[in-house]
């Protein structure tokens, strides 16, 4: 995404982040317990006491890897535009691609060094 302009022109000097946090506002912060309700129903109906227009979380991003002096800053506030709407559509047909560590590599190799490495059998999940 940082390859490329608002207008969709090709972007010379490219910024991006190494990394990203996600920290829920304090806005809505309050709305949710610590520990995750254990009926989806429950779940649904905090879901639906975010008030409209709230800010759900401040993101922050990583300008390099922290052995690379990379400091976090904030670089955006998440925020609703009106109410949360429930969709069966979002729930069972959006798809986001996330894009491969590998091609941000290409950008930043400087970065290899500091990627978490995943081997078979690591207990990564997704092997």
């Amino acid at each position: 995404m940082a390859s490329f302009k608002v207008n969709g022109s090709k972007e010379e000097k490219v910024q991006m982040p190494f990394s990203l946090r996600f920290e829920p506002h304090e806005d809505v912060k309050s709305l949710f317990p610590k520990s995750k309700p254990e009926d989806a129903m429950k779940y649904v109906s905090q879901l639906n006491s975010i008030p409209h227009d709230s800010k759900l979380y401040n993101v922050y991003g990583m300008t390099n890897p922290k052995e690379l002096e990379g400091k976090e800053i904030l670089i955006g506030t998440l925020q609703l535009e009106g109410g949360l709407i429930p969709s069966r559509w979002a729930d069972e047909k959006l798809f986001f691609r996330h894009q491969r560590a590998d091609d941000d590599l290409k950008l930043r190799p400087d970065w290899e060094p500091y990627m978490p490495k995943f081997k078979l059998g690591s207990g990564c999940p997704f092997f």
